[in-house]
């Protein structure tokens, strides 16, 4: 079977900065793959260059086999690769509905796709329908994060990257935002998930690659890098 997407040999830079170093990296539909690392590592760099942010200065993203090097981010959201950044970029003077609305952008012209993807919104979390007229920047941390996810899903999208998902919640709301990604990954959305926190991402996880200082250090099935005594120290607590 084929890797829906493969990194292989990729550098990126900002400026001088080598920032992500000879990455090689595969994702297979239906997949949740969590991407660990400390703080710098390259975690968020490695999704910018996924989603055209970053262009990469040396090797290949192939997406469904075709090298996605230099297309522009826009075009690669239309082939079916949304990105939620880390610190969930809402539009705050917005309503729920009209960032909703927003996350349409691949189905702009169907109205009935539209509809229907704000149903779903509302059906994965329902405090959002409750706050449909609300505008964004009044509502809370967690619902913030229900909304950037929802808007994402709004393209109908085969991969979704997640950057750092449940950063700066509640216990029981980053619970409730997991059970909810899982949710979306069952509905048949493939996931890359950036977690900080390590344990929660392996749960959810059928693999996980380690990044440290640029390169990929690590990769094996969630349920190993769980009871590596490497990784229990460096991310999951001694």
């Amino acid at each position: 079977m084929k890797p829906l997407l493969k990194l292989k040999g990729v550098h990126s830079f900002y400026g001088k900065i080598h920032a992500l170093n000879d990455i090689n990296l595969e994702i297979y539909e239906g997949e949740i793959v969590a991407l660990l690392g400390s703080n710098g590592a390259g975690k968020s760099t490695t999704l910018k260059t996924i989603s055209g942010i970053i262009k990469p200065k040396e090797g290949t993203i192939e997406w469904e086999g075709e090298n996605l090097v230099g297309t522009p981010a826009h075009k690669i959201v239309e082939k079916g690769i949304i990105h939620i950044p880390e610190g969930r970029r809402i539009f705050g003077g917005l309503t729920v509905t009209e960032n909703l609305e927003l996350g349409a952008f691949t189905v702009r012209k169907n109205k009935k796709q539209i509809k229907e993807g704000i149903e779903r919104a509302f059906d994965l979390f329902p405090r959002l329908k409750e706050r449909a007229k609300q505008t964004a920047g009044t509502l809370s941390g967690g619902e913030q994060q229900m909304l950037a996810i929802s808007r994402g899903l709004m393209s109908q999208p085969k991969l979704l990257m997640l950057d750092e998902p449940s950063m700066g919640l509640a216990p029981i709301i980053v619970q409730e935002i997991m059970k909810i990604i899982k949710e979306i990954n069952k509905q048949g959305t493939t996931i890359l998930l950036i977690e900080q926190n390590a344990k929660a991402a392996l749960k959810l996880a059928n693999r996980g690659y380690v990044i440290e200082t640029s390169k990929i250090i690590m990769h094996e099935e969630a349920n190993v890098l769980r009871a590596d005594d490497k990784i229990i120290k460096a991310y999951l607590g001694a």
